[in-house]
């Protein structure tokens, strides 16, 4: 399996908002048994974190970094090696990097495209409670919460419906791009956020009678998209800048116009991310997956600025 197929995504969040209970809870209850490997990094010699989610089922594989940041302590030839070894011996559905609470996670983001690797998106846990005496104490809890893409406020229970409203126009003046959800003790749903009901549904491509589905939690509804003919790479980057907002995910794989190698694209809360496959003949249809909130109203439009992307081989412009 090559490193290219491989999905990360990035937890992060200040020391005490919660990553390692979220993480738990989503390895127990959304993973649905797919291998899973963890990097945890854990500032000190001892690495509590990594005790806590050994033990679970799903995890095929964790790897331990303690005594410094992931950031700082290891080099990208060491990480590049490390991350290959995961790939190769475990072949990971997805590999999720904890991050410690004092790291910018953005160098790490940066680390892991490095690596040739898919950065699925970045996940930051956020203390409702403690959050504004963090930012004020701290630039890394900013720069935590601009770099995500998604916002979960932790620990809703500590304070009151008001506090939790401040909290999240707070964190939409930070990050006016990120998905914010709310939960009590890490407890949320795994698909959105890891994507593991987006690969169902690049799955459910395949499959000649696939349509719109549903997604168990906050209504999220998905459409499919599926073409043999290739399309214009400027035009189909144009298409994914603009989706409409309720486009929370989008995945898939497509040929583009004069590549010999298929483009592996992930759009997550507005941030595009494209990649190279070298797959040949072996696929030769466009397939991918849009998921996001009340996405009815949205499908004609959606699926008219991708067919307008698409160039017929004997309709090219010259």
């Amino acid at each position: 399996m090559s490193a290219r197929h491989v999905a990360v995504d990035v937890l992060t969040g200040f020391l005490g908002s919660g990553k390692t209970t979220l993480l738990k809870h989503a390895l127990a209850h959304g993973l649905q048994g797919k291998p899973v490997a963890l990097i945890v990094n854990e500032i000190g010699d001892i690495g509590i974190d990594g005790r806590v989610v050994t033990g679970l089922n799903y995890v095929e594989k964790m790897v331990e970094l303690s005594s410094g940041c992931i950031c700082c302590s290891i080099d990208e030839y060491r990480f590049d090696m490390a991350i290959q070894e995961i790939v190769e011996t475990v072949q990971p559905h997805l590999i999720v990097i904890e991050s410690t609470g004092l790291a910018n996670p953005e160098p790490l983001a940066y680390r892991v495209k490095s690596a040739g690797l898919h950065l699925d998106a970045i996940i930051t846990v956020v203390d409702a409670e403690n959050v504004e005496r963090f930012l004020g104490e701290t630039e890394v809890a900013g720069a935590q919460i601009a770099a995500a893409d998604f916002l979960v406020v932790n620990k809703t229970d500590l304070v009151t419906p008001a506090a939790v409203a401040r909290v999240r126009k707070r964190l939409a003046r930070l990050n006016a791009r990120a998905l914010q959800f709310e939960t009590v003790r890490g407890a949320i749903g795994a698909d959105v956020l890891f994507a593991t009901d987006v690969a169902a549904h690049r799955e459910r491509a395949t499959e000649p009678r696939a349509g719109s589905q549903h997604l168990a939690n906050d209504a999220f509804t998905s459409l499919l998209y599926r073409s043999r003919v290739p399309l214009d790479q400027p035009a189909f980057e144009h298409a994914l800048e603009h989706l409409p907002p309720d486009v929370i995910r989008a995945k898939g794989i497509v040929r583009l116009v004069d590549r010999d190698w298929h483009c592996l694209f992930n759009v997550t809360c507005g941030r595009v991310e494209l990649g190279w496959l070298k797959l040949g003949d072996a696929q030769d249809e466009n397939q991918a997956v849009f998921i996001g909130r009340d996405l009815g109203r949205h499908r004609a439009a959606v699926l008219a600025a991708l067919a307008a992307c698409e160039r017929p081989l004997d309709r090219r412009e010259p």
